[in-house]
């Protein structure tokens, strides 16, 4: 038998998923018998939505999403019905007062129908649905919203449980629903430190002395190189692991060839001792535009992890293979092949070495900011603890990893990897250029074998 929320199979008369936990009923028994006798041995994706995921989705989006699972529900309605609906429209009435209140009841209540046609018995009211999730949005608990419609989503599960026995259960997160999930936690962080910040109102008692000369230098000296001639070289890195149940690894690279080979960091790539658990597609590479620091296009990566030499300098690159081509919106995201942007200080850098207390620039995609947009923090060298580490003031977090740290004249001083810190502050730590440049050489030493 299958599982309702979870879409995995257990075995017949169970009384509890044996992989989400699940209690079953006399419905649930039913539903598996007719799954098994179904004679439509069609193929592909289930419109089944899981309830976990659905829940993550509602809680954490505060109940925006419900927005889209409203019209997604139309679109289905429409389809199964083959009725002359329109779904968008019958979304953009929920802002009307009084008409959201009919349509949701009527969506409810179409859901109910089509689910007891199938022999779905336990369903629902669509009336007392409708009337509790009025009452827990009109007291501001939009985060209960799951409390109200995991059982519609339930019920419409069941519903396409019979009807398409066949069809697999999407249970991972899609890349678009990632996005909007870091979104909105970096944006409830931005809120947390904006509560936690100091009252403008506070009063110092002694007025800091700014050295005029060494502000007009640092100007001066950043002003001779193009920020967003290296912003676009700095890219938004997502990873699927192929591992059941291990969520979507991330952070940041920097693209240093035209034909799309990037440096990052090898600990944002899923793998163990001896596997990288990537599918042949890939990691997502995302570019941005260089003005607003937005997503513009989005490729596929091929991970590039030599063994030991990786381990031991957190380094790793990557090489970009093909354009994305987004299913839903039956496009590609980008143009594979093509010259890609690529960071390049040869023109204006020397060899000389970053000294304490210089200007720092890092680039890269932290998850406080939203984890999607780019993202640039200034700072100084604060220290040098040794091993080819340079700790930086500049604010740096998880998803700045594989980045780039750039002085104030727009040379490489390294890669973002890691924050170190205490119950007080926290500092950025820079795997140094000179390591990135041993890296190099390593991994050359490495292919000539």
């Amino acid at each position: 038998m299958y599982c309702p929320n979870c879409g995995k199979q257990n075995p017949e008369n169970s009384r509890f998923c044996q992989h989400c936990g699940e209690k079953f009923d006399e419905s649930t028994h039913e539903i598996s018998s007719a799954h098994t006798s179904h004679e439509d041995h069609s193929t592909g994706r289930s419109n089944a939505y899981p309830i976990r995921k659905f829940t993550i989705m509602l809680a954490i989006t505060y109940g925006v999403y419900f927005l889209y699972w409203f019209e997604r529900n139309w679109q289905l309605i429409k389809e199964e019905r083959k009725s002359n609906i329109s779904p968008f429209w019958r979304t953009v009435g929920l802002f009307v007062p009084i008409l959201n209140l009919f349509l949701m009841y009527e969506q409810f209540n179409e859901i109910k129908k089509l689910a007891e046609e199938k022999g779905v018995k336990d369903t629902y009211s669509p009336g007392w649905r409708l009337f509790w999730l009025i009452t827990i949005n009109g007291i501001s608990l939009g985060f209960l919203t799951p409390l109200v419609l995991n059982k519609i989503q339930t019920v419409f599960n069941n519903y396409w449980s019979i009807k398409t026995p066949d069809k697999t259960i999407k249970t991972s997160f899609s890349w678009k629903e990632v996005l909007a999930l870091l979104f909105f936690i970096g944006f409830y962080l931005l809120i947390l430190i904006g509560l936690m910040s100091p009252s403008d109102d506070t009063t110092y008692n002694s007025t800091p002395v700014v050295d005029t000369n060494q502000t007009t230098e640092v100007s001066n000296s950043t002003s001779q190189y193009n920020q967003e001639q290296i912003a676009s070289s700095v890219v938004n890195i997502y990873c699927p692991s192929t591992v059941p149940g291990e969520e979507v690894s991330g952070g940041s690279g920097t693209i240093i060839t035209d034909d799309g080979v990037i440096l990052t960091n090898s600990h944002i790539i899923p793998q163990d001792k001896t596997h990288i658990n990537v599918d042949e597609d890939g990691c997502l590479v995302i570019l941005p535009n260089p003005t607003t620091g937005q997503p513009k296009e989005i490729y596929l990566a091929t991970p590039l992890v030599i063994p030991d030499i990786s381990d031991q300098y957190d380094l790793a690159f990557m090489s970009i293979h093909a354009a994305y081509y987004d299913s839903e919106e039956k496009e590609y995201r980008g143009t594979y092949p093509r010259t890609f942007p690529s960071f390049d200080d040869s023109t204006r850098c020397t060899n000389e070495s970053v000294k304490l207390g210089e200007a720092v620039r890092i680039f890269g995609y932290p998850a406080i900011s939203g984890g999607y947009s780019l993202t640039i923090t200034d700072g100084v060298v604060s220290s040098f603890p040794g091993d080819g580490l340079i700790v930086t003031s500049a604010k740096i977090s998880h998803g700045n990893s594989g980045g780039l740290a750039v002085d104030q004249r727009g040379c490489m001083i390294g890669i973002p990897s890691m924050v170190s810190s205490d119950e007080n502050e926290s500092l950025g730590v820079i795997i140094s250029s000179d390591l990135v440049q041993e890296f190099s050489n390593e991994v050359v030493k490495y292919l000539d074998k």
